[in-house]
């Protein structure tokens, strides 16, 4: 059975997980411009699983008449063969690249309704029922997918999904609340409530300015360019900060997955657990946000971590990125090399003067990580 509990002694469900650790298998999919993350931990007896979001609708199924399956609907069979199911479901937020795999895999009856037996997902019924007031029906359009805005008309088609099939669901997910979820403890760095909050305004256009993600890349830079002028300007995207990013933690390894969530929320709570650039939090993987946006990267955040591994979630289809500023500032302020799901995105990362020096920084994921 799993028990999912939060420190403020809130049930979500009643269970009791006592298995030995075995190990722990990140698998970061390949989910074109989007994420699509399987946590799983191994033990003697069975075997747990978290899924963090599902990329866009590509990555459960696509082609003519959705004849073909993409990585998530092939992971989800291959848990089903195994007999196994997603013990947690973490949605970050509901930018369309995190959400509509979800949306599709549940339509689906063979796959997620059957699988799913718990979910995190701060949905604007969630969310307004909690601060006690009414939605704002000019924020459900749903927009271009190239606009960076997102639409919560996407977030409520998951919702009636979810009543559907009375799938069991977290309470509000906000910053400072750890969960002991199977083996696992996850401490929640992000969202604040203040920026949950901001949800409940009429959402505007300010967003058309690209100034959470660049839709040019900047590749032509040099690194000695970057580091020369590199000035860190903040993601002002009202949804991405409503991302939930947390620390995973189980058998003395610890992991940061941060969805799209803002650098400087996540820097304050990383703070606030006791690290700092000479106490750092030493980790075995970090998810970087924002599929390696600049405006979701900080310096001074990267120097509160020392990991190995820097993961980057994007086939770079869309706004430019990865970003070359954020690999600029990862390589500079940490000694880890910088893992991507697309091998193709490497070689557009560095100039020619720079692969000799730089290129062993810059890796291919395997298509799961053992720890």
């Amino acid at each position: 059975m799993i028990i999912l509990s939060v420190n403020n002694n809130e049930p979500m469900a009643q269970n009791v997980y006592t298995e030995s650790i075995m190990g722990v298998i990140v698998r970061i999919l390949k989910a074109n411009h989007g994420d699509c993350i399987l946590v799983s931990h191994e033990g003697p007896l069975s075997t747990f699983n978290i899924l963090i979001d599902g990329g866009p609708s590509m990555t459960f199924k696509h082609g003519l008449r959705q004849r073909h399956k993409g990585t998530l609907c092939k992971v989800l069979d291959d848990l089903k063969e195994k007999g196994q199911h997603v013990d947690l479901l973490i949605l970050t937020h509901i930018d369309d690249d995190h959400i509509n795999g979800l949306i599709k895999a549940f339509e689906d009856t063979e796959y997620l309704p059957q699988l799913v037996k718990a979910i995190w997902f701060n949905s604007s019924r969630l969310i307004t029922h909690h601060f006690k007031v009414t939605e704002i029906s000019e924020n459900n359009i749903l927009l271009a997918d190239d606009s960076p805005l997102t639409s919560v008309q996407q977030g409520k088609d998951l919702e009636k999904l979810l009543d559907e099939i009375q799938c069991v669901r977290a309470p509000l997910i906000v910053a400072g609340q750890v969960y002991n979820v199977g083996p696992f403890t996850l401490k929640v760095l992000s969202p604040e409530r203040s920026q949950l909050e901001r949800l409940l305004h009429k959402w505007p256009t300010e967003v058309e300015s690209g100034a959470t993600s660049s839709h040019d890349n900047d590749y032509d830079l040099s690194l000695s360019e970057i580091w020369a002028e590199d000035k860190f300007v903040s993601d002002p995207s009202i949804y991405n900060g409503s991302s939930i990013a947390f620390l995973l933690e189980s058998d003395g390894r610890k992991m940061l997955f941060l969805g799209d969530a803002h650098d400087q929320i996540v820097a304050g709570n990383i703070r606030a657990l006791g690290y700092s650039d000479t106490n750092k939090l030493k980790l075995d993987l970090v998810k970087i946000s924002h599929h390696g946006s600049q405006y979701n990267t900080n310096s001074e955040t990267l120097s509160l971590l020392d990991s190995p591994c820097y993961a980057i979630s994007t086939d770079g289809s869309k706004h430019g990125l990865p970003n070359k500023r954020t690999i600029a500032r990862i390589i500079k302020a940490t000694n880890g090399k910088i893992f991507f799901n697309y091998s193709h995105v490497i070689p557009l990362l560095l100039l020619p003067d720079e692969v000799e020096n730089f290129s062993s920084r810059l890796d291919v994921l395997d298509d799961e990580i053992r720890f």
